[in-house]
């Protein structure tokens, strides 16, 4: 059996459920309620101005003649049934055909009594038969017994006419009449049902067109809550009206907050206003904060019409640049595989033959010196080749969920204990005690490693003590933890930091350029990120920015 199912199959299956059906037989009760109201209404209604005639003067003249005791009998029925079904007795009755069907017929049959008591069909009241046929053929569901109504309607107007025929009450010619209403009440009665069905079909089809559209909407609200990409509905002003659970998570904004683009982000602001003008969707790629996660936005129009809402997706960039990291890194390793092997023998030789020059007793004192450059740029090409194969050599991260507070000061002694200079670490407050972060260890280690190095041999440099002071924090959302790497060094340069993790890119003597590169990749293909910044009061910083994972009590 086959698990997929179409959407539309899918939609119809969570339509008509249980609760769906007992809907729409509550809507069916609820019309057939709304109708009976009505047809008891115009019977309350009906018997009111029957015995309105003879209270008020003159009236009695506008009937041929009268039978008082027989018409306020059955004017007083009429109004006494419809009083009593206005009650809770009404429910029993529009709840069952069988019990709509005996009371038209039980209407009918004073109705006859009414007619009957004015003079028959030359009074004209054999009209009132419409009423009833009227409400059998819209209450009753069943044809047949809406038709067998309108046949009992006809048969009394006809016995009524005939038995005054006979009594010479009434002429011949007024059969025709009788006739006549007779085919008047078959057509209204077929006429209505034909109606009636059409209308239920219809109302039929709005129910299940409704019930669609809500399942369609119900499906469409848990996908928008349930998908990554951050949804924004803004006007062409670039006000965010609606924003879902992804776009809030991604761009740090309160649930409900209504909030132009120009204070979520200006590049952002400007890409949508430049959409907005020139309709070209050309997305570039954003960040809200500087430690914050790379996101592309991408617009749609939700309407050609001028001055209406647009459609603004906001996707995290990371894993897109992730990827292109790995398939950049998968052809530099194959590079730098192979110049590295071409590369390390000749330098092998060029090495071994400056160190036997240098042994030699024939070398003089200049070219000794020329001696020793060959043999020190050669160790440094070396260790170029050795980062170089260290790159290329990277396997993918093996990450695991560690305790920051209770790993780092374990490697920050492993670290101290290897050091042949004294070195000054310190490990401020851990703001991020119970935070947990999931990233391969041996990774952050080479990271930090690279890191701390660099910070000794700037602060070294610069005429300072060796010290290092690790601090941690958190986001204002929480959802980030921040360990930075603060050195007491003069830093980096401001024309520099743009380069600043550029392979080669190095401002020392010594360095290969390839540590800051080799620390930003290792972080990045553990979706951490590292930047370079100045901490509140000026100190050069480098900071590592983890995902949290959780909360651990």
């Amino acid at each position: 059996m086959n698990s997929k199912l179409p959407i539309q199959e899918f939609i119809q299956i969570n339509t008509f459920t249980g609760a769906d059906n007992r809907s729409r037989d509550g809507l069916v009760d609820s019309a057939m309620r709304r109708l009976f109201a009505i047809y008891n209404a115009c019977r309350l209604l009906l018997a009111i101005a029957l015995l309105s005639l003879l209270i008020i003067p003159n009236s009695s003249e506008l009937i041929s003649q009268i039978d008082r005791t027989v018409f306020v009998a059955g004017s007083s029925i009429l109004l006494l049934s419809a009083l009593i079904i206005a009650g809770r007795i009404g429910r029993r009755v529009y709840a069952s055909q069988t019990h709509i069907f005996g009371l038209i017929l039980f209407d009918i049959t004073v109705i006859a009594m009414i007619v009957g008591a004015t003079g028959g069909i030359i009074s004209g009241f054999s009209v009132l038969y419409l009423i009833n046929v009227f409400a059998a053929a819209a209450m009753i569901r069943e044809r047949t017994l809406a038709t067998v109504i309108a046949a009992i309607a006809v048969l009394a107007v006809l016995m009524d006419t005939a038995w005054m025929v006979s009594r010479s009450e009434a002429t011949v010619n007024m059969l025709l009449s009788a006739g006549l209403l007779g085919s008047l009440l078959f057509a209204l009665s077929l006429l209505v049902q034909v109606m009636t069905s059409r209308l239920a079909e219809a109302e039929a089809d709005a129910f299940n067109a409704k019930a669609t559209v809500e399942a369609l909407q119900r499906l469409n609200e848990q996908i928008i809550i349930h998908m990554e990409t951050g949804i924004l509905l803004s006007d062409n002003a670039g006000t965010a009206i609606c924003i879902n659970d992804a776009a809030q998570t991604l761009l740090g904004l309160a649930e409900g907050e209504r909030i132009h683009l120009l204070n979520i982000s200006a590049d952002l602001a400007n890409q949508y206003q430049e959409w907005c003008e020139t309709s070209t969707d050309l997305p570039e790629p954003f960040r809200i904060a500087e430690e914050g996660p790379t996101m592309v936005a991408s617009f749609v129009a939700l309407s050609e019409t001028a001055n209406q809402s647009n459609l603004i997706f906001i996707e995290d960039y990371t894993p897109v640049t992730q990827f292109a990291q790995s398939l950049k890194l998968n052809s530099l390793s194959k590079l730098t595989a192979s110049i590295a092997h071409e590369i390390r023998n000749p330098l092998g030789a060029i090495s071994h033959a400056a160190q036997l020059l240098t042994e030699s007793s024939t070398v003089d004192a200049a070219d000794g010196i020329l001696c020793d450059i060959l043999v020190s740029n050669s160790r440094r090409v070396s260790d170029i080749i050795d980062n170089v194969s260290e790159v290329s050599r990277r396997q993918a991260p093996k990450p695991k969920d560690i305790l920051l507070s209770s790993w780092l000061p374990t490697y920050v002694e492993e670290y101290r204990s290897l050091q042949q200079q004294r070195c000054d670490i310190v490990i401020s407050d851990l703001e991020a005690t119970d935070i947990a972060i999931s990233i391969d260890t041996e990774h952050l280690k080479r990271t930090l490693s690279n890191l701390l190095d660099n910070a000794l041999r700037h602060s070294i440099e610069d005429g300072d003590c060796s010290r290092i002071r690790l601090d941690t924090s958190l986001d204002k959302l929480g959802n980030h933890v921040h360990l930075d790497i603060v050195d007491f060094g003069l830093g980096v340069a401001e024309y520099n930091l743009t380069r600043l993790f550029e392979p080669f890119f190095t401002t020392s003597k010594h360095g290969s350029g390839l540590g800051l590169y080799l620390c930003k990749e290792l972080c990045e293909i553990n979706g951490a990120r590292l930047t370079y910044r100045r901490t509140q009061v000026g100190e050069s910083a480098f900071r590592i920015t983890f995902d949290r994972v959780s909360t651990l009590l």
